[in-house]
């Protein structure tokens, strides 16, 4: 009897121990660090220029080889967007891909949410789609391929478009599809803001925007000039869509946050 009173007790203790360890871990899962982080958003918008001019379709322009062009479609990704605090902590948007198009002015201005709030002094986001999604298959969204912007499953997405009309060019119009996620001929660019003189704020209270200026003539007039009485044409991966890409990536400047 003795024995079974000992064994009964223990088997007690046991039970009360249990019990306790849950309820510990369950007070444990309650006090989560992250319970006491809020979150905001930004506006990322684009304004596209030519040189110190408005840009807009079907208006005639004159690059640096004396060629008169107008263009008709400016289309290009912006991906990967991420922020970083001058603590060095960084946040990326999930999911971050947007297809700017000239042509629709919603796509011109889009919020990115779920953003933690702080003041974030950098701003770095792609020209491009990364190499993972390039071979991910069909997809949805601003990366589907009812968008036109996708060439195959060995080429990848068109990064950017450019196309329009010149007497110059052989045939009367420009065409150019900057493309290649990989290896040698990988054409994406990331760019680099900052923002010391004008901190990016979050917070629940606020909406802030984040006005870039985009200078569409630097995409075939910058520092790789392309006379289209020479070269009107491409569409296809290579050292000659790289130049165009790393021309265009230097067509952006952050000009104002507005708070």
């Amino acid at each position: 009897m003795k024995s079974l009173k000992n064994l009964g007790f223990i088997a007690l203790l046991s039970s009360i121990a249990l019990f306790t360890s849950c309820d510990d871990d369950s007070k444990d899962d309650t006090q989560d660090p992250q319970d006491n982080v809020t979150y905001g958003d930004f506006t990322f918008e684009i304004e596209h220029t030519y040189g110190n001019d408005a840009f807009t379709y079907n208006t005639e322009y004159t690059n640096s080889s004396s060629e008169q062009l107008e263009y008709t479609s400016v289309r290009y990704y912006i991906s990967n967007i991420t922020l970083e605090k001058m603590d060095g902590t960084v946040w990326s948007e999930e999911e971050s891909y947007h297809l700017i198009d000239n042509g629709v002015s919603s796509s011109m201005m889009f919020k990115i949410d779920n953003v933690p709030t702080g003041e974030y002094h950098k701003i770095s986001y792609m020209i491009g789609v990364d190499s993972a999604r390039n071979v991910s298959g069909a997809q949805d969204g601003a990366l589907s391929e009812a968008n036109d912007m996708f060439w195959s499953w060995n080429m990848g997405y068109i990064f950017m478009k450019f196309e329009g009309n010149s007497t110059s060019a052989a045939d009367g119009t420009f065409s150019f599809h900057i493309g290649g996620f990989g290896g040698a001929n990988a054409a994406q660019e990331t760019n680099t803001h900052m923002m010391h003189d004008h901190m990016l704020s979050i917070s629940p209270s606020a909406s802030p925007q984040i006005h870039f200026k985009v200078d569409v003539s630097k995409a075939l007039d910058g520092h790789h000039s392309i006379s289209l009485a020479q070269k009107s044409k491409l569409h296809m991966p290579g050292a000659e869509a790289q130049e165009i890409a790393h021309n265009f990536s230097e067509a952006f400047s952050l000009d104002h946050i507005h708070d």
